[in-house]
């Protein structure tokens, strides 16, 4: 049933082959209905997802790779395992356990008429920045809004991590940035601490899987530890997780820096954060009062609360945020706290891009306009 993969298609074109979504379920309170750019691995994550979802419904996803080993990379996955559902191609069109979602090759954004196919929401999933001038061209072409997976260019309207600041999303914030899954794991202990005890200065340390940006054997590279092979050495890299976080929580401007460690396993990742505290704090003060706050409604769900002794493997497809590691909290001097808190590199930061899907489509559904 598969087939090779077609000319990327025009606007005109891909409208014209598309099964268009009804729009009128758009800004109502009725299913969002997504696109996914890049079925990279983060891409993959959000299908397994989405496929079979009725609130967020997924309607197509563009990749211009060829279609059969999109497919193939859906069904056969090193880290999720097998498609828990039968999955083939049948022109451009995927069927997954029932449900169809367009399977598009548009390249560039703007190539693909997203408002002619009913979504309102579409996920740049791929690796890699645009700038605004090129997101901006997915809302020309009939999206309302579009979510990115990457760090874009240049500064999005809003930079997200649920839990700690998205009350402050908005009807008019067209180009959200979802941060990256280091912070979306740091920032919400970061917040229980800073309001717990303050922080004066912090410092985080990403100790990171390999991805797909890495090399198996020694390159050339601009960087020259970014070309060294990925699975047999630890490699330091410049990191921009700091940023995210600053740009979720401003109280830590000036306050937060870090750096990431790039280290030779392919999932499971932690962050180390050292805080120096307004107030005095102990070991117990830490545990309890980010044990209190996973059990808020605020942040159930996003941050988990461990006191197993856990290793990175233990915390593979794992739904929240970041998983607070109660046993490797320590205090130094009565007001500097270390803290540990793991994440899976991709299932938790999908399922907050999904819940950042939900919330902007409740806003849509709220707030006056058009």
């Amino acid at each position: 049933m598969a087939e090779t993969p077609a000319t990327p298609a025009t606007p005109a074109t891909a409208a014209t082959a598309a099964t268009a979504v009804t729009p009128a379920g758009r800004g109502s309170k009725g299913a969002a209905h997504v696109g996914v750019v890049g079925l990279g691995r983060m891409g993959r994550n959000l299908f397994r997802l989405l496929y079979d979802s009725e609130d967020v419904r997924l309607v197509a996803v563009s990749d211009p790779a060829d279609r059969a080993a999109l497919a193939y990379l859906l069904r056969f996955d090193t880290i999720l395992g097998r498609f828990p559902a039968p999955l083939a191609v049948d022109g451009d069109v995927l069927r997954a356990g029932g449900h169809e979602v367009r399977l598009l090759t548009g390249k560039a954004p703007g190539e693909i008429p997203w408002g002619d196919l009913g979504i309102d929401t579409v996920v740049e999933a791929r690796s890699g920045s645009r700038t605004r001038a090129e997101l901006e061209r997915h809302l020309a072409a009939g999206a309302r809004r579009v979510l990115l997976c990457s760090r874009p260019a240049e500064p999005p309207d809003f930079t997200v991590v649920m839990g700690v600041n998205d009350g402050g999303l908005r009807r008019e914030h067209r180009i959200v940035s979802g941060a990256s899954a280091t912070a979306q794991a740091a920032a919400p202990t970061a917040k229980i601490l800073l309001d717990a005890f303050g922080i004066r200065r912090a410092f985080m340390t990403a100790i990171d899987a390999y991805t797909d940006e890495q090399h198996l054997a020694d390159m050339p590279a601009k960087d020259p530890r970014q070309g060294r092979a990925a699975a047999e050495n630890i490699i330091p890299q410049q990191t921009g997780d700091a940023e995210d976080v600053v740009a979720v929580l401003p109280e830590l401007r000036g306050k937060l820096s870090g750096l990431a460690m790039d280290v030779p396993v392919a999932n499971g990742s932690v962050v180390d954060l050292v805080c120096w505290h307004d107030r005095p704090v102990t070991v117990e003060d830490v545990k309890r009062v980010v044990r209190e706050a996973a059990a808020t409604p605020r942040f159930k769900g996003i941050v988990d609360y461990e006191d197993n002794p856990i290793v990175s493997s233990d915390v593979q497809h794992t739904a929240a945020s970041g998983i607070f590691d109660s046993l490797a909290t320590m205090v130094l001097a009565g007001n500097v706290s270390k803290t540990l808190t793991w994440f899976d590199n991709s299932w938790g930061y999908a399922h907050r891009l999904i819940d950042l899907i939900r919330r902007c489509h409740e806003i849509d559904a709220q707030e006056p306009g058009p």
